[in-house]
């Protein structure tokens, strides 16, 4: 009896309880302009009146706001910056009225090294939501753990002109990325003790490298002598994407003596709505987290030659001339797993039972359609190239049966596959029927199938993508030229090629974050 409880008492005694220190946290709402603040997360730290957040949240002329247990706002003001790590430390500004009663400051951290693979628990208010919310991660591998092992050489570069965070800075590195608006968030062991403090991550394509800074720096923030904001500093917010911004009405002031001034009560719940909320399923839960523009995701993304290559198709070979500047993308990412999703912007992810699949909106009825496979096991032992060869003759053999075709021919020109760092690995994989469709509106189509093919040690996920491209319309293009940016009476076709294009370039950029 007495080992039976000995054990049921170290299991519960290593389950993080968000209800201990929940009454520690804070949301911290930095004002950018007068139509908008930066929205992030902050702990209280010794005292009722300290709080610790990320540097990079802050702003030379804004008001620093802090709203406690989700009711009582109080303003705060920089009492200590450390540079290097990304932090700073807030005081309340005198003569306002106490914290609420309730409120419990975390006052000490652990120094044990966080095991790789651990689960780590970070508290937060995604995108500046009224209420908080935990997220679990997982602790990642880079050697060594510092910033400047992690990012890539264009991001490095970028910091190494702003001056911070520091590329020698120490760092843990997740698996996965934090929410917009988990910048600042404190960041929990299993039995929750305090290891670090949310701070990433730089945008990489469609993802984000991702880490959290090491509770030990809260030693050196307490003695740090500086106390005002770095040079350079403007220059650093924009990129980082654990930072959320709410825009406010032209209309809302805000009131200078009234503790609960309008623009205070708008903000407790400026980023509720629908559009926040997750899409589940089969232990995959996806947030949408950003929009982001077809060349910003170029401009950073792991492996763009397909993209390049089939828009360069398109303008050689097809002569169509695309309206890129247009394209957007809503990001949505999986907490749980790490998986990175690019939904052209105007479309939404929903998960489809019939399907057993995630799947993008499109029009009804239509064969243009994205569909994403998610599988979490051991794939440790798996050969990615035999395990290629079955999944494209599956998923080739399935397209064959649902459109009544003889089979698909792989493109190889477009079909690769590389391995990246962390053990990642990506597949891209296109294929064109065999035969014409024959589709409602009397046209024939060719019928292509793209396919994103990613894993890992612990889990594969599959990208698959229908695209009916109209032989008629292309006909037309390679006859008189289509110049998508002034379609004039081509409108239609532009409006579909675009989405073609769109539909590939969603699919390719499947990843997963960092």
């Amino acid at each position: 009896m007495g080992i039976t409880f000995l054990l049921v008492y170290q299991a519960s005694a290593q389950t993080f309880d968000p209800g201990r220190v929940k009454n520690s946290l804070v949301k911290v709402l930095v004002t950018v302009d007068n139509r908008s603040s930066n929205a992030l997360t902050g702990f209280v730290w010794k005292s009722p009146e300290q709080i610790v957040t990320s540097l990079h949240g802050m702003s030379r002329t804004g008001d620093i706001r802090i709203l406690y247990q989700g009711q009582a706002w109080r303003k705060a003001r920089i009492k200590k910056v450390l540079q290097k790590a990304d932090l700073v430390l807030l005081e309340l500004l005198p003569g306002q009225a106490a914290p609420p009663a309730g409120v419990t400051p975390l006052a000490s951290y652990s120094p044990e090294k966080v095991p790789f693979g651990s689960s780590i628990y970070a508290m937060g208010f995604n995108g500046g939501a009224a209420g908080s919310s935990s997220r679990q991660l997982k602790k990642g591998f880079v050697d060594p753990e510092t910033l400047a092992n992690l990012i890539p050489k264009k991001d490095k570069d970028a910091l190494a002109r702003i001056g911070f965070p520091a590329l020698d800075l120490n760092i843990l590195y997740l698996e996965g990325s934090l929410l917009p608006g988990f910048s600042g968030a404190p960041v929990f062991d299993g039995r929750s003790r305090l290891v670090g403090i949310g701070d990433g991550g730089l945008e990489k394509g469609a993802s984000n490298v991702s880490w959290i800074i090491p509770a030990h720096y809260l030693t050196e923030l307490e003695n740090s002598t500086s106390t005002s904001l770095p040079a350079g500093f403007e220059n650093l917010v924009q990129l980082f994407s654990a930072a959320a911004t709410i825009e406010l009405p032209q209309e809302t002031t805000a009131s200078a003596d009234a503790e609960r001034s309008d623009t205070e009560k708008m903000l407790e719940n400026s980023f509720v709505s629908d559009e926040g909320e997750s899409i589940e399923a089969l232990g995959f839960a996806f947030y949408p987290i950003k929009t982001r523009s077809l060349s910003e995701m170029m401009d950073t993304s792991d492996d763009p030659e397909n993209i390049e290559m089939l828009s360069d198709e398109f303008a050689l070979d097809l002569n169509i001339q695309l309206d890129y500047d247009n394209m957007y993308f809503d990001i949505y990412e999986d907490i749980n797993n790490g998986v990175v999703l690019a939904v052209p912007e105007g479309q939404y992810l929903y998960y489809n039972p019939a399907e057993e699949a995630f799947q993008v909106s499109g029009a009804e009825g239509s064969d243009m359609q994205v569909y994403f496979y998610g599988v979490q096991d051991d794939f440790s032992s798996v050969n990615f190239e035999e395990l290629l060869l079955v999944m494209g003759e599956t998923i080739n053999q399935n397209f064959a049966f649902r459109y009544g075709m003889s089979g698909f021919t792989v493109d190889e020109e477009y079909s690769v596959w590389n391995e990246f760092e962390g053990g990642r690995k990506i597949a891209w994989i296109l294929s064109l029927g065999n035969e014409y469709l024959m589709g409602q509106d009397g046209l024939q189509y060719g019928l292509y199938v793209y396919t994103t093919l990613l894993l890992t040690e612990e889990k594969t996920f599959i990208a698959i993508a229908t695209i009916p491209v109209p032989v008629e319309m292309l006909a037309l293009a390679l006859t008189t030229g289509l110049d998508c940016n002034n379609p004039g009476i081509y409108a239609e076709y532009c409006t579909y090629f675009n989405k073609v294009f769109q539909t590939f370039a969603a699919t390719h950029l499947t990843n997963f974050a960092y």
